[in-house]
């Protein structure tokens, strides 16, 4: 991942997770995008509105994956695929899958589940995943059923605990939308539609050894809530149905292939000419793509993700001076600050290799980090910054964050001996290469020769 024109929209991290399933390894591919983690980001902040919990508390990662799936670990952590959104037919469905996902953070589930894992003797338990669509085929090789700690069956026990809490969630679920003032009736939807779509549902019999219950049982949780929930059948807000169409169209483009983009996506509509204008990038037709986004662009100038992605084409093409204007363009139409968009214009301007454009790379870099440190890619650029500038002591500090980030703990010790030589002592980043040695030292093996 050398350059962030082959990233494109959706910014790939390098695989961060690793789960077992069938006894292979498979890694989770965990992309991010500011239309996607904003538009999540505004659902959340509606479900929580009647909440002790504010939308910062909660952590959203997307997994790029074909399967329908979405869940909870680690507390507050959600997951969710790409597939899930793209097969969510109303924001309403997708609202549905995120008010379960927090109605799990609310009851404390994953600690409860943990606790119950402990109490249970003799095998080496799965961690549940407190998942929407694992539950719906109750296949063990469905979306991620099969993250494990350990290989072993789940006892009665466990899934009777399991099937407890998703009754409790989806209910909850319930009540949190409805108090959102969202229809609470599109959860219920959601599952009959994945229902109709799953060829390899279990038996009965199967569904009871199960921590997963199938849908018909959940649906039958969601519509007695429903029941003790009048007046829920709250009406669509259009502003935000046309952004979930516009970000499923995108998502669309990037995870499906050409073919099948342009057989859906085939009129002169926004989401369309959004949809095949990510397609055509990703097939090499820049120009049309170009020319799909400018429509786009001249119906609605206020959107910054349009001219994010123009500037991307741009970009790809060396054509820095209009990529870097429509970046300052999105970045201007965003309503607060953004790691990715600072990231990416650091990027562009340093590309063009004039010093003065570095010189103004470096401070959108530093940006990016203040509102995100973890994000090693802007570590990474802001030490390229920093080498073309000759400021080889700040490179070095900038080189041992980033792979602080990614694990590479020898490499990050290396660096910050190297950094804390020449930067300025009781400065910010002096300190801050102080401390990383000082954290690595009593990990990294050292040469005693």
């Amino acid at each position: 991942m050398a350059e962030v024109s082959r990233v494109k929209s959706l910014f790939i991290l390098k695989t961060i997770f690793f789960f077992t399933l069938s006894g292979s390894l498979k890694a989770l591919e965990v992309i991010r995008d500011t239309e996607l983690e904003n538009f999540t980001n505004d659902i959340i902040e509606t479900l929580l509105i009647d909440s002790n919990l504010e939308s910062e508390d909660i952590n959203v990662y997307f997994i790029n994956s074909n399967q329908v799936n979405a869940f909870v670990t680690g507390g507050t952590n959600i997951f969710i695929n790409t597939e899930l959104i793209i097969q969510a037919k109303d924001y309403r469905e997708y609202a549905g899958v995120v008010a379960h996902e927090l109605a799990h953070i609310l009851g404390g589930h994953v600690f409860r589940t943990s606790e119950e894992i402990s109490n249970i003797s003799g095998k080496a338990m799965p961690i549940y995943l407190l998942g929407i669509i694992g539950l719906i085929a109750g296949a063990a090789d469905a979306g991620f059923a099969g993250v494990m700690v350990g290989q072993a069956a789940v006892t009665d026990t466990f899934t009777y605990h399991s099937r407890t809490q998703e009754a409790a969630a989806d209910q909850k679920a319930v009540s949190i939308m409805c108090t959102s003032m969202i229809d609470a009736s599109y959860l219920a939807s959601f599952l009959e539609s994945l229902e109709l779509s799953t060829s390899n549902i279990e038996s009965q019999a199967k569904d009871y050894r199960s921590t997963h219950p199938l849908p018909q049982n959940r649906i039958n949780w969601i519509q007695l809530a429903l029941k003790n929930n009048e007046n829920c059948n709250f009406k669509k807000d259009e502003v935000l149905e046309e952004r979930f169409d516009l970000l499923k169209a995108k998502l669309f483009g990037f995870t499906h292939s050409y073919d099948e983009t342009r057989a859906i996506y085939n009129s002169s509509s926004n989401k369309d000419l959004y949809a095949n204008a990510v397609s055509n990038y990703l097939n090499g037709n820049h120009n049309k793509s170009t020319k799909n986004l400018k429509k786009l662009i001249e119906k609605n100038d206020e959107n910054p993700f349009f001219k994010e992605l123009i500037g991307e084409i741009f970009f790809a093409n060396q054509q820095y001076d209009e990529a870097i204007y429509f970046q300052r363009s999105a970045i201007n139409n965003l309503k607060s600050d953004n790691d990715i968009y600072l990231m990416m214009l650091g990027n562009y301007l340093l590309s063009t290799e004039e010093k003065e454009d570095v010189n103004e790379s470096i401070n959108y870099l530093k940006k990016s980090i203040q509102i995100n440190p973890k994000n090693a890619y802007s570590w990474y650029l802001l030490a390229k910054a920093y080498a073309y500038v000759n400021n080889i002591s700040f490179a070095n500090y900038a080189t041992a964050e980033r792979y602080f980030l990614i694990g590479e703990k020898t490499l990050s010790y290396e660096f910050a001996l190297k950094a804390i030589k020449g930067i300025e002592e009781n400065s910010p980043e002096w300190y801050r290469s102080y401390d990383l040695i000082e954290i690595l030292k009593k990990e990294v093996p050292t040469n005693t020769d």
